[in-house]
């Protein structure tokens, strides 16, 4: 099976990017679906990014990186 990106979500109309704040789950740890992976922050709020689906959670994007909504921040194998 292909892996299943995680991405940035869509915090409100005008936030075109956020901060990656921290981890909550360890690079190649298991993580069940639903299950809160990092926290990010945009100007206005901060939010805990969940898994899309159940697997072995790969990061990608490193703590106190700037990304844009939609870029993927890591892969769940």
């Amino acid at each position: 099976p292909m892996p299943v990106p995680v991405t940035v979500p869509s915090f409100g109309e005008s936030v075109t990017e956020v901060k990656l704040l921290k981890w909550l789950k360890a690079d190649g740890s298991y993580v069940k679906r639903d299950e809160p992976l990092c926290e990010m922050e945009s100007e206005k709020a901060s939010e805990n990014v969940t898994a899309p689906a159940a697997g072995v959670l790969k990061h990608i994007a490193a703590t106190g990186s700037t990304l844009q909504v939609g870029a993927i921040v890591a892969s769940i194998d």
